[in-house]
């Protein structure tokens, strides 16, 4: 069984790079489209992509749906503190619970955690904030409502 190597010991020259740049632009591009752009056959080039993934450079590749779309109209950033003592893992574990946590990022300063939140509504985002409050690793809670994205990236 093969060891994946970690991202540091992966030497990238221009062209991987600019392999990267295009597959961030649009994860559906063709071999042969993204070969023609970075100079390369389509083989060589996705010779190079794998290359990246078996060495974790690219993570993986996903579709990004419009929240909206989902019936998700608000979404919010809910920071928490957690009781001390509290590990990481065991927060991790009750956010996996959780279908309308989005993302989940540690901090440092004053918030441990960063929740991007999608609700339905205003209502919708009081029960995910009380339903954090229950959760016995939970200290407390602040919570921000997005009302626009002004640069996402992918």
């Amino acid at each position: 069984m093969k060891t994946k190597e970690t991202t540091q010991n992966v030497v990238m020259d221009e062209r991987d790079r600019r392999i990267l740049s295009a597959l961030q632009r649009d994860g559906r591009i063709s071999y042969r489209s993204l070969a023609a752009l970075v100079n390369l056959s389509p083989n060589a080039t996705a010779e190079r992509v794998f290359r990246l993934q078996e060495a974790g450079v690219i993570r993986g590749f996903s579709v990004l749906v419009t929240p909206e779309a989902l019936g998700h109209k608000l979404q919010a950033y809910v920071d928490v503190k957690l009781h001390a003592g509290t590990s990481m893992q065991a927060f991790e574990k009750v956010l996996q619970k959780m279908d309308s946590v989005r993302d989940a990022t540690v901090l440092t300063g004053a918030w441990d955690a960063r929740l991007r939140v999608n609700c339905t509504d205003p209502a919708h985002l009081g029960r995910i904030i009380e339903e954090l409050r229950t959760v016995q690793c939970v200290r407390e809670t602040s919570s921000t409502v997005i009302c626009a994205e002004l640069k996402t990236s992918r």
